[in-house]
């Protein structure tokens, strides 16, 4: 029933005592499956869409933020759940979804409470947490209707969930929504004293475009491009939560 994906960097050595307590708790809770080591893969999708058509149903992402980028794509186009045991760093994701870092994520997995969320498509790049994007000289057009021009120096998020460790609840959007939430934050000066001014639009689809290539990051992947496309992919992503997630 249960896929367990290791990422590359969790076979350190620093992590063996983390993951021998792991694996005994996965023992003792009876959440014992197929374990995959990202490691020996170049790409683990068709690894993974084939264990889902052997008749798994969960697909545990052992590892931080950027394990998850690596099974997205082959979690959702197979239909399969996707969980996490939070180890190393960034963890962003998992602290969302309210699931604690290493042994304890266990516990969460075997409660097995799965919420339906929507995943944003960036240039046909699937991301669940956000993007964050350079904010000078941006054009964003949405639906052809209106055009935004951010004036001064700033930068802008595009966010399905949060992109950076959230702070407070305002930073964090709804993945149920079936909208992204554009935030563009400007530096705002007054006298001496800088101030960081934000407007957030939720929209469902929208383009950002520059005169000459940019850099952008997706879940903590690099995009590059002149052009962003931005669209919504309405909950095709069933992850498995915990009791303290915060949306």
């Amino acid at each position: 029933m249960y896929c367990y994906v290791y990422d590359d960097f969790v076979q350190e050595k620093k992590y063996e005592r983390e993951l021998d307590a792991i694996e005994n708790r996965i023992t003792d809770l009876g959440l014992q499956g197929k374990t995959i080591r990202l490691a020996l893969f170049r790409n683990a999708d068709e690894t993974i869409r084939d264990e889902v058509k052997r008749g798994i149903k969960t697909v545990v992402a052992v590892g931080n933020d950027a394990t998850v980028h690596k099974v997205l794509n082959a979690v959702i186009d197979s239909g399969a759940v996707l969980a996490l045991i939070p180890v190393g760093e960034p963890t962003v994701l998992a602290h969302i979804l309210g699931v604690p870092g290493g042994v304890k994520a266990c516990d969460v997995l075997s409660q097995r409470i799965i919420e339906k969320m929507d995943a944003g498509m960036v240039n046909h790049h699937r991301f669940i947490t956000g993007v964050s994007i350079p904010g000078a000289n941006a054009k964003v057009s949405v639906g052809g209707r209106y055009d935004v021009t951010p004036l001064v120096k700033g930068g802008i998020e595009v966010r399905n969930l949060s992109v950076k460790e959230p702070r407070d609840p305002s930073d964090i959007s709804d993945p149920t929504d079936g909208k992204l939430d554009l935030v563009i934050e400007t530096e705002i000066r007054k006298g001496f004293r800088k101030k960081i001014g934000v407007t957030k639009l939720p929209l469902p689809s929208f383009n950002i475009s520059y005169k000459k290539n940019i850099k952008a990051t997706a879940d903590g992947a690099e995009i590059e491009g002149q052009e962003f496309s931005f669209s919504v992919e309405r909950k095709v992503l069933q992850a498995v939560v915990g009791r303290e997630r915060m949306f």
